[in-house]
């Protein structure tokens, strides 16, 4: 009896199990089947779509039969390169009332920082006047893929406000989120430019001010370097080396008087980037001061000294040939060193 129901048990079981496999592989064929059909239909959409032969309401419905997978931004992108450039903003004003496209948007409320990065990057294709709120939300998030993400909002859509956010935040970005804040602040130097003008002044805090002559040298703005030279004896030294660094770029006799009065200031980074920044100059005042500063107490001022007296040509040089005969041993030190140096290593370390 035992024996029997146990037999009855196993037949069953293969019963069930073949009955099991015949309806995966069943399954499996018309998966392929649908997948080949879907496939050839897609490959034939793909290639209309990349051909920019869809107009605004086909790119629509292609994206929203898409829009399940988490690349909402990646499509909307796709989707507006390629419609026809005639009905670009009306691909814009479609996506806006789609369900999906406000669900991306949504999520720069979320407390996941991926979500916020999603809505950040889909708004950086869509943003309007509209977003204006969302967008400075964004902008101060404290994850910095989610900040660069939001400063690219403003290649579409930016304002006063919008560009204010963005200065006043340069300070307490990251590098990587500062220089690419910088690259899209250059497309709105004409407005960017008075608005660090503003605040480079003497009264602001030492590390914002720190940023502001950051970005002048990076916007490369005329007036803004012109006031930064005013800070060369600004009481903070952070500032100081700033302003140092930055005249390296300038040209003029302002800037070169400005350059060898810090050459002595009492902060050996001065000194040291004033030393860098006059190896632009070959007059004999400079080739002076730089042959008076390989005396200094500090080895990178001696070193910054020897490589821009290195990199003036022979007039330069016959002044580090001299140095050798110092009575200032760590004058002579540092004139051996840089002396033995091929022209390839005194052009990449002045760079570095």
């Amino acid at each position: 009896m035992t024996y029997g129901f146990v037999g009855v048990v196993i037949g069953l079981s293969q019963i069930g199990l073949a009955t099991l496999a015949g309806a995966l592989d069943y399954a499996r064929r018309s998966r392929a089947s649908m997948a080949g059909t879907g496939a050839h239909e897609g490959a034939g959409n793909a290639r209309r779509l990349l051909s920019g032969e869809f107009g605004a309401p086909e790119v629509l419905v292609a994206l929203r039969s898409a829009s399940t997978a988490d690349t909402a931004q990646a499509l909307v992108w796709l989707g507006l390169e390629r419609v026809h450039p005639a009905e670009r903003d009306a691909l814009v004003e479609m996506l806006r009332q789609e369900p999906w496209v406000r669900q991306a948007i949504d999520g720069a409320r979320s407390l996941m920082w991926w979500k916020r990065l999603a809505a950040a990057r889909t708004l950086a294709l869509l943003a309007s006047a509209q977003d204006r709120a969302t967008i400075l939300q964004l902008l101060s998030d404290f994850h910095p893929a989610v900040q660069s993400a939001a400063t690219t909002c403003l290649n579409r859509y930016a304002d006063e406000e919008l560009l204010t956010a963005v200065i006043d935040g340069l300070s307490s970005a990251s590098s990587a989120v500062r220089e690419y804040q910088l690259s899209v602040l250059r497309g709105y130097q004409s407005l960017a430019g008075p608005m660090l003008l503003a605040r480079i002044r003497a009264d602001a805090p030492p590390h914002k001010l720190y940023a502001y002559i950051h970005a002048a040298a990076v916007l490369d703005d005329a007036e803004c370097m012109a006031r930064i030279a005013t800070l060369s004896t600004h009481p903070h030294p952070e500032v100081r080396v700033a302003v140092a660094r930055v005249l390296r770029r300038r040209s003029g006799d302002t800037v070169q008087v400005k350059l060898l009065s810090m050459l002595r200031d009492s902060d050996w980074r001065v000194r040291a980037q004033a030393a860098r920044a006059l190896s632009g100059s070959t007059d004999e005042r400079t080739v002076q001061e730089l042959s008076r500063a390989l005396t200094d107490s500090n080895w990178w001022v001696r070193f910054r000294a020897g490589l821009s007296l290195a990199s003036m040509g022979p007039r330069g040089k016959q002044a580090l040939s001299e140095a050798l005969n110092n009575a200032d041993r760590y004058a002579r030190d540092m004139a051996m060193l840089v002396i033995g140096l091929s022209e390839a290593s005194v052009a990449e370390l002045s760079a570095g």
